[in-house]
């Protein structure tokens, strides 16, 4: 029996080959996991679970479309729609009522960066920001939200709520603010929906009218359309 060492460099090459492909093949995964929301099952599941649109209640497919929901969960990077969003969400003007939510309302961003913009809401109390209209946007954010009296006639502020505490990562509002469709008891999970008023009963002596911003109503019509906060008009 010889007493000679085994030559184990054949081993040791077939190891590292087949180490390199494992990577490869690792990498080339990890790269198609990023990149396509079918293979996200719990993105996938979440978008499945909004349902289908209801047209008795808003334009469907439009900036109008599913008030109250979270946004970003389809216009992102995962999700299927074509548009992009880096923030987004609806304002009602009372905690219980979903049919009642507030146009021309501006909300006011201001992200670690010290960057501060304002967006006002459509006629069906939607807002939403592309990328593009506000590059490099960093959380965590701070958020404000007024309505005044005649929105681009009489700005003089009517109601002004500012968001106790900072958004911290979530685009979308309505992850957080759920609509709750009056339950008496609260999910203690969330705050509820972005509200001007605390209480109804305020908003009914408010006077609006019977159908306010129902969805049924839009898109408004032009000259009541207010399409820039106060600071940004020339």
């Amino acid at each position: 029996m010889s007493n000679a060492r085994p030559d184990n460099r054949a081993t040791k090459q077939a190891g590292t080959a087949s180490l390199r492909l494992f990577v490869a093949l690792a990498a080339a995964a990890g790269l198609g996991l990023g990149s396509s929301c079918s293979l996200n099952p719990v993105h996938s599941r979440a978008v499945s679970d909004l349902g289908p649109e209801r047209p008795e209640d808003y334009p469907p497919e439009s900036e109008f479309h599913r008030p109250g929901e979270p946004c970003a969960l389809c216009h992102s990077s995962d999700g299927p729609a074509d548009s992009k969003f880096v923030l987004a969400g609806t304002i009602f003007w009372g905690p219980d009522n979903y049919l009642r939510r507030v146009d021309n309302a501006y909300v006011r961003v201001k992200d670690a960066n010290k960057v501060e913009k304002c967006f006002v809401t459509n006629c069906n109390g939607n807002f939403f920001v592309r990328p593009e209209q506000f590059p490099r946007l960093t959380f965590p954010l701070l958020v404000s939200v007024e309505r005044t009296k005649a929105p681009g006639r009489d700005d003089s502020s009517l109601k002004f709520r500012r968001m106790n505490s900072h958004i911290g990562r979530e685009a979308s509002c309505g992850r957080c603010h759920l609509n709750l469709d009056g339950q008496s008891i609260r999910d203690f999970g969330s705050p509820g929906q972005i509200r001007l008023y605390d209480a109804e009963p305020e908003v009914d002596a408010l006077q609006l009218p019977p159908n306010v911003n129902n969805g049924q109503a839009c898109p408004a019509a032009p000259e009541t359309v207010v399409l820039q906060c106060p600071e940004d008009r020339q």
